[in-house]
């Protein structure tokens, strides 16, 4: 590009750093004994494609201040000729707005600043940068800016626009047409319309002239005349927020088990040492036999049990990980009403009916739970992560009784009066003997809940004594 072809740079940085990068190699060039640098930059890619990097130099052999020079005068005149700059014979013919988002290949990626000098700086390979200009050459060649004074030849990298965002939205009730994205912006893609109220995950998002858009296919938008992100229910300030995405465990799958812990792994490392699971817990009992077993297995001995040890049970690496991480799927959507969230919770529930009792346990159906565990898996299932109550945190020492947070936790779970309770709200119990809470069961109706008790999970009557005194009722979902 001459000077009269330049075109004009927008005084916003882009790239933070990158400028600074290449001054830097120009003061260095006028030192007599000073080696030649080259700038590259060093970046990592990110999940958010607004991500920006910093330019870095790296030695290479030194040189002498007149081959400085003559490699210099060589470099710019082989950028002005070759095909991957533009130079005197590739002038530029458009250069229109745009915004998006280029990635780089498995390659580096060569710059050229607005005069189609090749630059000292390359972009790493598959990084994503911000462009905000596509220039056009008479050669047919297509470059992407990335920063003030930096083009990207167009073949070394993917456009993109908008930015990547994962997510699900809704159609409305009249259906929605869809759209393909160019330079130029949206253009109806010809297609039939998306079914109304159908939901579709998404991998990018878009803002153009206040008119939010969501890429659902390849390079298949909708936007928000006919679809939305907001759920049909959502519950109120108050209450514990749902999850329209299926929720992960929190906590790291795979801890040891030592004194203390609870759960279904603990219950299988007890049952294979033939001790009781009245209540099921890593006790003194347990570390002995476990120190036992890895003595005679040349393990370790610390009583612990790793999963080094778990395999020398016969365990596999599978169960180790896959108790711990279970999380109940999601049920629900944002096409979900109210009560489709409740009956995903108690459907849920009923998966365990007839499991065994088992402290501190919240796994899968194909294992027993214990009140708590089971109440955590069914919220799982209609989008509630009742934290800090966790599957995983419920194991872990002193978190058995997370009846009792749930209880004390009105920011989330508020307290109704008994004349207002109905399915899908939590009942209390108390321990007759000390008044504190130690139960906790989820409502069929007014008088019936599912909930797990020793010795197992089923129904019965809110009435029933032994399971101690009614303490309250609290709501899931407002």
């Amino acid at each position: 590009m001459k000077t009269k072809h330049k075109v004009i740079i927008f005084s916003n940085l882009v790239l933070a750093g990158l400028s600074v990068a290449m001054m830097q190699n120009n003061a260095k060039a006028d030192t007599t004994d000073s080696a030649v640098q080259t700038a590259q930059v060093q970046a990592t890619a990110s999940n958010d494609a607004d991500q920006t990097a910093q330019a870095t130099t790296a030695t290479v052999q030194p040189q002498t201040k007149a081959a400085q020079v003559s490699a210099q005068a060589d470099q710019a005149t082989q950028a002005n000729t070759q095909a991957g700059g533009v130079g005197a014979t590739d002038q530029p013919i458009s250069t229109p707005v745009v915004n998006g988002v280029v990635t780089t290949g498995d390659s580096l990626a060569s710059l050229y600043d607005g005069d189609g000098n090749q630059l000292t700086i390359s972009l790493q390979p598959k990084t994503d940068w911000i462009t905000d200009q596509k220039l056009s050459t008479q050669a047919g060649n297509t470059y992407y800016r990335v920063s003030n004074n930096a083009y990207v030849n167009g073949s070394n990298v993917s456009l993109n626009y908008g930015k990547a965002e994962n997510g699900v939205v809704r159609v409305k009730d009249w259906g929605a047409k869809t759209s393909n994205r160019s330079d130029s912006g949206f253009k109806d893609s010809g297609l039939a319309n998306l079914d109304p109220n159908s939901t579709w995950q998404y991998g990018r998002t878009d803002t153009v002239n206040g008119i939010s858009y969501w890429e659902v296919g390849n390079n298949l938008w909708i936007n928000s005349f006919d679809a939305t992100t907001t759920p049909v229910y959502s519950n109120p300030a108050g209450y514990f927020p749902i999850s329209n995405t299926q929720i992960q465990p929190d906590g790291q799958p795979g801890y040891w088990l030592y004194n203390g812990v609870e759960g279904i792994k603990t219950y299988k490392v007890r049952q294979y040492f033939g001790l009781g699971n009245g209540h099921t817990e890593y006790d003194g009992a347990t570390i002995n036999a476990v120190r036992r077993f890895q003595a005679n297995a040349g393990l370790p001995v610390t009583g612990q049990t790793d999963l080094a040890t778990w395999e020398a049970m016969g365990f596999s690496e599978a169960d180790w990980y896959g108790i711990d991480s279970y999380v109940a799927p999601l049920q629900t959507g944002i096409n979900s009403t109210r009560s489709d969230h409740i009956e995903a919770m108690i459907n849920q529930a009923f998966k365990y009916v007839g499991q065994p009792w088992v402290s501190g346990a919240a796994s899968s159906p194909a294992y027993g739970v214990d009140c708590s565990g089971l109440v955590t898996q069914a919220m799982y299932a209609s989008g509630i992560s009742p934290l800090p109550v966790s599957a995983i945190q419920h194991a872990q020492p002193g978190n058995e009784w997370n009846s009792r947070y749930m209880w004390n936790d009105t920011a989330h779970l508020p307290h109704i009066a008994a004349s207002q309770r109905q399915r899908g709200d939590l009942v209390f119990f108390t321990d007759p003997s000390t008044g504190i809470i130690w139960h906790v069961g989820i409502l069929l109706d007014a008088n019936t809940m599912i909930d797990s008790w020793p010795g197992y999970v089923g129904t019965s009557s809110i009435y029933t004594g032994y399971k101690g005194n009614i303490a309250g009722f609290a709501r899931v979902f407002g």
